[in-house]
């Protein structure tokens, strides 16, 4: 209907009935309207720019009277018909403003990222970029040298590895806030020199494998037999850390992982060969803290109730994740499939062909028992079913 917006017509315009709205044009203005709504009165202005009819809101009343809407429209409508989407230009505006730690935000919303991830994520940026989390991405992608040079700087600083985690990780933020706000400028990482750096070749011979296997039998019982359980699983460290006696099954031989990296959307169970269901068995009898109902399997006196570092100078450097690159090269030596290895060691499907396979874990088992067999022989060890830990080969 048309009628002269007017304070009196915002205040007493009747309230339509739920899920109906009134549309007020005004006489004297040409493309003002007032929108009254069962919860809201918003003004708003509609006209042709470049040939296109664009409708943008003002604002909301009480916030904005009909004065202020009035003398709002005429400027608005002015720059309309002059060729200014005020819509396009707040996309604009909100793009120039949003910060490095709201893209960050945004970005770890949309992604269904384990805990720990997210962690790592925001570890990164707030150690080696602080500076730059408050700043805007419009800052950030218009200085591509300030980029490269950061790059620079903390590959001196701390090793090429960290610098280039840190800008995979700034470049993926980025990326995220570009498609939010397709008018920031490119993302700057397109300037930056990567290392490149290859995956690092585990040293694991025979002699190097003896001599781990007497030196982690020195170890304390719990700290034994969370490497000896990395090195005959490739079970990641924070997962084999956090492994909880709730979600061990001895009578069906499995070990439930409920947050492996990728989050819970990637847990899985693992099946456990006989050497590993043994390792765990003696777990629950040794440890009494266990026994009253204490969730960590290989518990210790740490903030987090578990072992947290898994360094051991004793072991030579071959602890934690060089643990899981000498299971896959033993259990593939042993005889065990690729297919079935990708399985035991909860990687992604790498293909569509993988996507459509699922294999059970009484079909994992014997492929499990394959490769704990060859790596306690390749470790020096000898293991008596139904007793635990091993002992030397004499």
């Amino acid at each position: 209907m048309k009628s002269k917006i007017t304070q009196a017509l915002v205040e007493r315009s009747p309230a339509p009935e739920r899920g109906r709205s009134a549309l007020y044009a005004d006489t004297e203005m040409r493309g003002f309207y007032l929108i009254v709504t069962p919860t809201k009165r918003s003004f708003y202005v509609q006209s042709l720019v470049n040939g296109k009819q664009v409708r943008t809101k003002l604002g909301d009343h009480p916030a904005m009277d009909a004065k202020q809407a009035r003398d709002a429209a005429r400027t608005t409508l002015v720059g309309m018909r002059g060729g200014t989407n005020p819509n396009e230009e707040r996309r604009r505006a909100r793009a120039r403003g949003i910060t490095l730690r709201e893209a960050l935000e945004l970005h770890l919303a949309a992604k269904r990222l384990a805990d720990r991830t997210k962690d790592g994520y925001r570890y990164n940026l707030e150690q080696y970029v602080a500076d730059w989390l408050d700043r805007p991405l419009a800052e950030l992608g218009a200085d591509r040298a300030a980029a490269r040079e950061r790059h620079r700087r903390i590959t001196e600083k701390h090793g090429a590895p960290s610098a280039d985690n840190v800008f995979r990780i700034f470049r993926a933020v980025y990326n995220r806030g570009l498609r939010e706000h397709p008018e920031l400028p490119p993302n700057p990482c397109g300037n930056v020199d990567y290392h490149g750096l290859r995956r690092r070749k585990v040293d694991a011979n025979g002699n190097k494998l003896r001599a781990w296997g007497e030196a982690v039998l020195r170890l304390h019982p719990v700290r034994r037999d969370l490497h000896l359980f990395m090195m005959m699983t490739g079970m990641r460290r924070g997962a084999a850390c956090e492994a909880r006696a709730a979600d061990l099954d001895l009578t069906s031989k499995l070990l439930h992982v409920p947050k492996p990296k990728g989050g819970s959307s990637r847990a899985f169970d693992l099946p456990l060969s006989g050497p590993l269901a043994d390792l765990f068995g003696h777990r629950l009898k040794e440890n009494p803290r266990v026994q009253r109902g204490a969730q960590w399997l290989f518990p210790a006196d740490s903030e987090s109730g578990h072992v947290a570092e898994v360094a051991q100078h004793e072991l030579d450097g071959l602890t934690g994740h060089a643990l899981r690159h000498t299971f896959a090269t033993l259990a593939v030596q042993a005889g065990v499939p690729l297919l079935e290895l990708k399985y035991l060691l909860n990687h992604a499907a790498s293909n569509v062909t993988m996507g459509y396979i699922h294999v059970g874990p009484e079909h994992l088992r014997k492929h499990q028992e394959t490769a704990s067999r060859y790596i306690l022989e390749q470790l020096g060890l000898e293991h008596e079913p139904g007793r635990w830990p091993p002992r030397l080969k004499e």
